[in-house]
């Protein structure tokens, strides 16, 4: 029974865990199970129950418009003592505010979102700007030159024309609904007790009970349960249906096993937004969806649930979904050719959006066609949207366009726009949970120099911190963090660390005690510091609602408080919706309360932007001279854009996640998100090559370009790939890189004005209807770059829509392309799709260096792309110094590129540079800055970027070859070169792949960027004298000395070096270059080392050649001890085997004689075996052995379930975000904790069953029942003879007293065969004493001839295995058999005994595990003769790691004069690595003036 209930729990418990890579939606609610969206999305279904006679009660009573805003007193005739006020407002650029707001109510509506997302209270059009008109039943208000807002009162109703037409519709459906404050009746609810009933074969957890947490699948004991009570409202006859049935959750409702107590009753807000003649809406995210939304309502492929707006931790989330995740932008945009409008949904509470399409209705169409402005029509559909939240007032913006760059201006001018970012934030990034160490840290930026591969950030996930305690550095993997981000910085790189906000509830981090002292933490309903659980454990979280949380959060960001910080480190917000592990939808209990008494309810949706805004100005404050922040959040509303980069969270390794990613990349960046990107590679799996390979390539061109990866995931930097995969990658890398200039120049148009980064087709072409549902392709800022990420698994080509008159030249080959439409383009895996569209001019740069800082100084290359008409081109460039805020005060450069007819000679083209200052755009903190720009006065920058020039410029698509280039102030004509091909005008017939446009390509201009100048295109007359090109900077510095792309340090006085070329003037001392001679251009002076590196090198050389002499000696003994040893086995071997001859004659005589008597006896035994009495004896012995199997199999199961479970407690963490797994280890750590009890020892006893009626049933023992099992059945049937009833001889008697000899014989002989010690035969395992002795006597010389002969066999071939194992070509490892060695680390010491077994045992009692059993020398494919080859050992099949592989080491092995484990890390999951120091690998080696000679070499 113990066993049977034991596996009954372990599968229990194994049934909660989570399923491998899903999101578990049971985690997270449906509209159904959210009481206002019920309440609220059933309005919308009775009105389309009941069309004919849905009316809504709201109307308005009464008007005033004498304040110069229109204002409305608001009743709703079911409930006509409550009152709201309507207050219209038209801003000073067009937009139209409107806001409702509860009218002395019971208690306030929360109005504080626009104090949070708005950069400032918006100005109201000019005095005169607005008039306002009324007539019965109707107000209307007229603004700018043919807008206006006309409002219905009764019922209430209000629509937004441009150009005579309506565009937005408020309440077109009466779906408006603001449910408000009111007292509780007292039978509203009522206490009950109910038992908890489990739940079984759901998959979704079965109620395991654990103190201090509840499953999210599971019900308290105790919970207060709804009472559904009917409403019975006074004229509701009036208003059939508008009212739900009841009042079930509205004053409170449950969810995964938590309650939402609800102090403040219903109080959620209804609204339909029509969208008139619009069939496309974007926007809302964050949604893995498509950016054209869909139907939530009907239509083909339509979600069944509202899009949801509510910041969540989303685990493992779904590719193609409606589920909120991280972020909540509240903010839709409807497009239609030449007319885009949108609306701003400013609250910050839970919100679900429906969508539904329906026909334009003739009215609707009829307005236009009567109108006098005769473009921008509607379409035949219309999008009607119903927005529910659950609290809060309604304030909302109404964008009238007409067009996107409108729309977007506008938006900006009220959240802000995208921050600038310090130039080394748009490069590479290179992240993953965790690096393990400094040296970890150090390694892999090396690694990253060593295969040519820019990256500029490293990050530090949750790990750094001692026990997930931010601020606090792990000393023991951590030791000295400023060293370590010194070296990154000697690199030109930078370091990112998280810092969550939930703080570890201890007294001895600062952080918490000092967060008490200040009473900045969040309170829960009764008022008491919130306790949840998250990375840290128990866990408190500040208010950063709270005023006084605002100068104490920045304090801790100061040097001297967050120790081991540097000015190079950033930093990293997740974990910010926020997520709380054991919370309802792992986040806030809803009734949590913040700063001003406000709920989380009210505020949710807000809180993870606060937190970003505060991390922001932290790190401004932190340097007496501020400099642009970088930090990074996951959580996001709108405005967040003005404090930082965002990404899409914890995607995966699939396609499928890869395909969405583009989209969701665009519904952000319309939405003002611009830094945005997702996780490159996906944050979970491991993908395959080609998948990392097209992550790498989509990756490159989104905003935010950082590659992250999972803890449990392999580990997949770049330079860790076989050709051609890591060439593949590197090429994305480097793409990025070159083409910076173009990035940051749109980064600062997005600044500017407010524009996105990344721009749907839509965008570009408003008027072409085929590219509205585009996403899987966007353009770079107005760059005219074009890419088509490739999302297909082994796709080889893939289809690029090309939109517009223009050509697009693909950016590689420049092989020439025409739309509109659809073109098919290879793409083999080399190949990101990349177009250039004509008349663009982009920048780039050719000199690619390690890191994007670095780069500021080199030249610029300039990429004109000709138009349809061969006549123009243009193009911006933007930079200024990339981490300060002097670009506020005009010290950028800021230049103007443009390309067509020169209007002093029509027959000649001019290129010209001019200043690009102007009219300041929406940004408030560029106004300033773009105001006084000017590239000749009092802008230092400016002066010294005269040094950086424009050296090449590439023109594609040229009718002919020009006859002359002059460049403005230089008397001699510029060289260029000339590739005939077609011109920008050749047509769609005469391009496609290998159609390569002509090109010409200028060399050697070297004209300055931040200064005026033209260049004459001469088309005709007579060619001028073009002058020799110069060598271009890579064959100037290539060395013949090197390999290809190499520069040559002599390093005098120590070993000649070769770098590669792009560490040429880069800025940094090459430490490889002792000599100073790899900065030659003045930007840094390099001291020359190469004495004082030249002595410590050979100092080093000295002491490793003294290592390698004294472990060599030890080497030497450990050879003649193999040599030994393999000479005694031999000789044993060779001993046994000149003794098997006369076994084998011995057992041959021994067998002949049994089988001689055998034969005389075996008819005898026929007849009795053939007995039924006989073959029934068999079938009870089978059973027994039957049931025994049984047992056995039963007790390898329930072991096997301890060790899974033990390996489940000891390894899990709150990673996966499931408290039922959390429950699971602890119900099995209790489980076996009264199991010890019981047995009173530890571990776990299996014990038989123990049932009330088989109290007195006789107990047999294993050997009880193995003698039953064996028992000779011939013998049994002879007792019942009557032979069987002669006496035997008493024990004195001669005869008797060999059968007691014999009996004890056969009961030894049993003992010493059960335990191992010996083996026989199944004919003799059980002697048969009914045979006549002579048989019995000749049957034991037999067993015993056998016996001794096969001893003899397994003895040779144990030998000879022995001497087969590879113990080193001179046997010297053989010494180290058994050797054991062990690393204490801290948490756990590591062993590993060589040749045997590796074990992880817990410092903190939690036992032992094994990592591996030794299996092979080195799996890298070196030769067995070399030395590299046993350089590292591999032991494998360890224990199964809990959701993961399993376990496994690798050791390096290195020369050392002693036998030491020195190191341990996890690289990848339950994949370990060793070093091990050991004399066995001190090889021989040249002397050392040989090995320098070498090194010289």
């Amino acid at each position: 029974m113990i066993i049977r209930a034991a596996l009954s729990v372990g599968l229990l418990l194994l049934s909660s865990l989570p399923p491998s890579l899903a999101v578990k939606r049971g985690d997270f609610k449906t509209c159904d199970q959210s009481g206002f969206c019920r309440r609220n999305r059933g309005l919308s279904t009775r009105a389309s129950e009941h069309s004919t006679e849905w009316r809504s009660p709201y109307f308005v009573q009464t008007v005033d418009s004498s304040s110069g805003t229109w204002k409305g007193e608001v009743k709703n005739a079911l409930f006509p003592e409550v009152k709201y006020e309507l207050e219209i407002r038209v801003l000073r650029d067009g937009t139209v505010r409107v806001l409702l707001d509860e009218k002395d109510g019971l208690k306030q509506r929360y109005n504080e979102t626009s104090r949070w997302a708005l950069v400032e209270e918006p100005l109201l059009m000019l005095e005169g700007g607005v008039q306002f008109g009324e007539k019965e039943n109707e107000s209307k208000i007229w603004f700018g030159r043919h807008s206006m807002v006309r409002v219905q009162h009764n019922p209430l109703k209000v629509e937004f024309f441009r150009d005579g037409q309506p565009h937005v519709v408020l309440n077109e459906g009466g779906l408006f609904n603001m449910e408000h404050f009111r007292v509780k009746s007292q039978n509203a609810a009522e206490e009950v007790e109910e038992k908890e009933e489990q739940e079984e074969g759901t998959g979704e957890g079965v109620g395991v009970k654990v103190k201090g947490f509840v499953n999210q699948n599971e019900e308290k004991e105790k919970v207060v349960l709804q009472k559904p009570q009917k409403i019975n409202v006074p004229g509701s006859v009036d208003y059939p249906h508008f009212l739900p049935e009841d009042e079930n959750g509205m004053w409170e409702e449950s969810f995964g096993g938590k309650t939402d107590s609800k102090p403040k009753g219903p109080e959620s807000l209804s609204m339909d937004i029509t969208f008139l003649g619009y069939e496309h809406v974007y926007g809302i995210p964050e949604h893995a969806s498509p950016l054209s939304l869909r139907t939530t309502k009907g239509g083909d492929n339509a979600y069944t649930d509202p899009y949801r707006l509510f910041n969540l931790d989303v685990f493992e989330y779904e590719a193609d979904s409606e589920m909120a995740l991280y972020g909540a932008v509240p903010f839709m945009k409807a497009h239609r050719p030449s007319s885009t409008v949108g609306v701003l949904w400013l609250n910050g509470a839970e919100t679900w959006v429906d969508i539904e399409k329906g026909e334009t209705g003739k009215a609707v169409k009829d307005s236009w066609k009567a109108g006098k402005f005769k473009h921008g029509g509607p379409e035949d559909r219309t999008t009607k949207t119903h927005w529910m939240s659950e609290s809060g007032i309604l304030d909302l913006f109404v964008f009238l366009g007409p067009s996107n760059e409108d729309i977007f201006t506008s938006y900006a001018r009220l959240t802000g726009t995208t921050a600038l970012p310090q130039y080394f934030a748009i490069g590479h990034h290179q992240c993953r949970w965790n690096y393990l160490s400094q040296e970890d840290v150090l390694e892999v930026s090396r690694k990253f120099d060593e295969f040519d591969i820019p990256m500029d950030v490293i990050w530090l996930d949750i790990e750094y911190a001692e026990e997930h305690k931010y601020f606090v550095w792990n000393k023991r993997s951590f030791p000295d963090p400023e060293k370590m981000q010194e070296g990154l910085a000697e690199r030109g790189r930078k370091l990112v660390a998280i810092v969550d906000p939930h703080i570890k509830k201890t007294n001895d981090l600062y952080v918490y005690t000092e967060a008490q002292q200040h009473d900045v933490l969040v309170k829960d309903k009764d008022g008491k510091e919130f306790q949840g659980w998250c990375w840290t454990g128990d866990s408190a979280w500040v208010d950063y609602f709270n005023p006084k949380s605002f100068d104490w959060w920045a304090s801790l960001f100061k040097f001297d408080k967050f120790k081991g910080s540097t000015k190079n480190l950033f930093i990293w917000n997740d974990m910010n919706e926020p997520s709380v592990f054991n919370g309802p939808e792992i986040t806030f209990p809803r009734d949590v309360v913040h700063h001003g008494g406000w709920e989380n309810r009210d505020v949710h949706n807000i809180n993870g932007m606060v937190y970003h805004n505060l991390t922001s100005q932290a790190l401004i404050q932190r340097e007496d001279t501020p400099k642009r922040p970088f930090v990074l959040s996951r959580s996001f509303f709108a405005g967040s854009q003005r404090y930082g980069a965002i990404w899409t969270g914890d995607n995966m390794g699939y396609w499928s996640h890869l395909a969405h990613a583009p989209a969701m990349i665009l519904a952000n960046s319309i939405a003002g998100i611009n830094f945005i990107g997702a996780d490159v590679g996906g944050f979970f799996g491991d993908p395959s090559p080609e998948l990392l390979v097209r992550w790498y390539q989509m990756g490159a061109f989104h905003p935010f370009f950082r590659a992250h990866a999972h803890i449990d995931t392999k580990r997949r930097e770049p330079y860790l790939f076989d050709e051609p995969i890591r060439s593949h990658i590197r090429d994305a890398v480097r793409l990025r890189y070159s083409l910076l200039p173009t990035w940051y120049s749109a980064f600062f148009e997005a600044n500017n004005l407010g524009f996105p980064i990344a721009r749907p087709q839509y965008v570009v072409f408003p008027d072409d209807k085929d590219g509205f549902a585009v996403d899987d392709q966007y353009f770079i800022g107005s760059s005219g770059l074009l890419v088509k990420p490739v999302t297909q698994e082994g796709a080889t080509e893939t289809s690029v829509y090309l939109a517009g008159v223009d050509p697009y030249y693909n950016y590689f080959t420049n092989d020439i392309f025409y739309g509109p439409g659809r073109i098919d383009f290879p793409a083999p895996l080399d190949t990101v799709p990349l177009f250039q569209r004509g008349g663009s001019i982009l920048s780039r740069r050719d000199t690619i260096r390690r890191s994007a800082p670095l780069m500021w100084k080199d030249p610029l290359t300039l990429v004109v792309a000709i138009d349809r008409d061969n006549s123009s081109a243009r193009g911006q460039f933007y930079m200024d110094d990339g981490e300060s805020y002097n670009n506020e005060q005009g010290q950028f450069v800021w230049r103007h590129f443009n390309f067509g007819p020169d209007t002093d000679n029509k027959s000649n083209l001019l290129f010209h540079n001019t200043d690009g200052g102007g009219i300041p755009g929406t940004s408030r903190s560029l106004q300033k800055g773009v105001a006084v720009y000017d590239p000749d006065y009092n802008n230092e920058y400016a002066k010294a970027m005269r040094v950086v020039t424009v050296d090449t410029i590439e023109v594609l698509g040229l009718p002919s070859k020009p006859k002359c280039l002059k460049l403005s102030g230089r008397d001699q004509p510029v060289h260029f070169e000339y590739l005939d091909g077609f011109s920008s005008y050749a047509g769609p017939k005469k391009s496609g792949v290998g159609r390569r446009a002509s090109k010409l390509i200028i060399k050697d201009l070297k004209a300055s960027i931040s200064e005026e100048w033209r260049i004459e295109f001469v088309m005709y007359g007579e060619a001028c004298q073009v002058p020799p090109a110069l060598p271009d900077r890579q064959t100037a510095l290539q060395s013949p000395l090197c390999p290809p792309n190499h520069f040559r340090c002599a390093n005098t006085g120590h070993i000649p070096a070769c770098i590669l070329t792009s560490r040429v003037d880069d800025g940094l001392c090459d430490p490889e270059c002792c000599d100073g001679s790899d900065e030659r251009d003045g930007k840094v002076s390099c001291p020359n080392r190469c004495q004082e590196v030249g002595a410590e090198h050979r100092k080093k050389l000295e002491e490793e050649n003294r290592k390698f002499r004294v472990g060599g000696k030890v080497r030497g003994d450990y050879i003649k001890f193999g040599q030994k040893e393999k000479e005694t086995l031999q000789g044993t071997i060779d001993a046994l085997q000149a003794s098997l001859s006369t076994l084998e004659v011995k057992e041959k005589k021994a067998k002949a004689e049994l089988d001689r008597l055998e034969a005389e006896s075996a008819s005898e035994s026929k007849r009795k075996m053939e007995s039924k009495l006989y073959k029934r004896l068999q079938e009870h012995q089978t059973a027994i052995a039957t049931l025994r199997q049984q047992k056995a199999d039963l007790e390898t199961d329930l072991a096997e379930l301890s060790s899974i479970l033990n390996d489940l407690s000891r390894d899990f963490n709150p990673n996966y975000q499931d408290m039922a797994v959390l429950g699971a280890t602890r119900a099995f750590t209790e489980w076996k904790e009264s199991r010890a009890a019981q047995s009173g020892e530890e571990g776990i006893e299996i014990e038989g069953d123990e049932d009330e009626d088989s109290n007195d049933a006789t107990k047999f023992s294993d050997d009880d029942l193995d003698a039953i099992e064996k028992e000779d059945l011939l013998e049994l049937i002879d007792s019942l003879s009557p032979s069987s009833e002669t006496p035997k001889p008493a024990p004195g008697e001669p005869s008797g007293l060999m059968a007691t000899i014999d009996g004890w014989k056969t009961s030894v002989f049993n003992i010493l065969e059960l335990a191992g010690v010996i083996s026989q035969d199944e004919s003799s395992s059980s002697p048969d004493t009914s045979e006549r002795p002579e048989v019995a006597k000749a049957r034991k010389r037999h067993s015993d001839a056998q016996a001794e002969l096969e001893k003899a066999k397994r003895e040779i071939e144990d030998k000879k295995k022995e001497v087969e194992k590879n113990f080193g070509r001179e046997w010297e490892f053989k010494k180290l058999d058994g050797t054991c060695l062990e690393k204490d680390t801290g948490e756990y010491t590591y062993d590993v005994c060589l040749f045997q077994e590796a074990h992880q045992k817990s410092n903190k009692g939690h036992g032992s595990t094994s990592l591996g059993k030794f299996s092979s020398w080195s799996t890298g494919g070196e030769s067995p003769s070399s030395d590299e080859y046993y350089m590292k050992q591999v032991y494998s099949k360890g224990a199964r790691c809990w959701n993961g592989p399993e376990r496994s080491v690798k050791i390096d092995l290195v020369c050392g004069t002693q036998n030491a484990l020195l190191s341990v890390v996890e690289p990848n999951k339950c994949e370990y690595l060793y070093k091990v120091s050991t004399p066995a690998v001190c090889w021989p080696r040249a002397d050392a003036e040989e090995t320098r000679q070498k090194e010289e070499l």
